[in-house]
Parts: C-alpha cells; sequence; structure tokens
C-alpha cells in the first residue's frame, strides 16, 4: 500500500511517502509559511520514493486541531491533489496521532491553542475516552490514573505529579495509525477540518477582560 501523509497543523510542516513498508519523510520548521514550504517537499519525497501521485493508494492529512491557516492550507493541497488524481482522503485528528506516537497505554494529548489555551483529550491504549476539547492552559483537567501528557507544549505546563513527553504530529506515523484501521477515507469534496475553535485571535475587548478577569 502507497500512501502520502500530510501535517501543517503547527509551526513545522511534516510530510511522508510510504510504499509498502519503505518510508520516505522529512519534518522541518515552517519558515516562509505552509503553502511554500509543503508543496516542494512532497515533491522531493515522491521523487526519493520513485512513485507518483498517481500510484498512491490514498492521501492522508491532519484534520486538526491545529493552527488555522495551516490546516486549511494542508487540507486544500490534499484536496488538489487528490482530486487531480482520482484518489481518496483520509482524514485524522492531529491529537489521536500524537497519542499513537506516545506509545503509552494511558495519555492525555495536550496540543497549544494558543491565546492561554490547549486542545487536549485523554486516550487508553490509542482510543480516544473524551472528546476533544479547548481548555484554559491553568485549568487543565486530567484524570489522576493518567500519568503522562504528550504534546508540543507539555513542557511548559509544569503539571504536578505527571511525566511529560513533547511530540508534535509525525508525518509517517499518520500513515502507521491508518494502517492499523479505523480511519475512513472520503472524496476530497467531502474533505473538512476539526477546528474546536471558531476564533483566531481575541478581540481587543477580551485581551482586556482576561487581563482584569
Amino acid at each position: 500500500m502507497k500512501y502520502l501523509a500530510i501535517d501543517t497543523s503547527n509551526t513545522h510542516v511534516s510530510i511522508a511517502v510510504a510504499v509498502d513498508e519503505r518510508f520516505f519523510s522529512a519534518t522541518m520548521p515552517v519558515v516562509n509559511g505552509h503553502s511554500e514550504e509543503t508543496l516542494p517537499l512532497i515533491q522531493r519525497l515522491l521523487a526519493d520514493s520513485g512513485i507518483g501521485l498517481a500510484e498512491l493508494n490514498g492521501i492522508i492529512y491532519g484534520q486538526g486541531p491545529g493552527a488555522f491557516t495551516g490546516l486549511r492550507i494542508g487540507c486544500g493541497i490534499a484536496q488538489g491533489l487528490a482530486l487531480a488524481h482520482d484518489l481518496p482522503l483520509i482524514p485524522v485528528p492531529t491529537l489521536d496521532v500524537i497519542a499513537f506516537q506516545s506509545g503509552a497505554p494511558a495519555v492525555q494529548v495536550v496540543m497549544d491553542a494558543r491565546m492561554n489555551e490547549v486542545y487536549t483529550a485523554s486516550y487508553r491504549d490509542g482510543v480516544a475516552q473524551t472528546p476533544i476539547t479547548l481548555q484554559a492552559r491553568a485549568a487543565l483537567s486530567v484524570p489522576a490514573d493518567i500519568p503522562l501528557l504528550a504534546g508540543d507544549c507539555v513542557q511548559e505546563l509544569n503539571y504536578p505529579g505527571k511525566t511529560a513527553c513533547e511530540l508534535r504530529p509525525d508525518a509517517a506515523s499518520y500513515i502507521r495509525l491508518v494502517r492499523r484501521g479505523g480511519y475512513a477515507a472520503v472524496a476530497p469534496e467531502a474533505a473538512g477540518l476539526l477546528y474546536i475553535r471558531d476564533k483566531v485571535a481575541l478581540t481587543a475587548a477580551e485581551q482586556q477582560a482576561r487581563k482584569h478577569g
């Protein structure tokens, strides 16, 4: 099975191509913007793998939550490539892949949502036990019997009694997770994103209210 995976949900872009058991992957910080970094990286890894887009069985993309602009760019690129080559798309929540990468039987995934907030969910044996929610960093709620926090901002949290594992979504892990099953393919025109929050930034009034609240 041959897959392309795209994650543009944070300050890095991660791309992977899998040809059966061979993986070609790269993760790099975004310097000029996700749109400028993503397509050249896809082209390079496809060339390294020796296959063309038309030979893929599908394209996997990180559906969020995460950075609004990055998510839209990643989904748009995945849709465009899938439409051009008649390929199915497979959306995967970003927190699911972090839970998978942690390898832990019980983990609280915590991802930076900016504005002093985080996206978070509890996982056991790789299965989400709670919906992905948006919480204030200072009021993060973690079940007592989950010992591990994993994500891209956990070192900053200093949550008492928990071990912290700094992770961000890795495209090769998207492919490994999809190969385990449980994620449905969709037609390109039906591809969507998981935002959780419907605002990119606080208004000036909201910022002042938080300062004095």
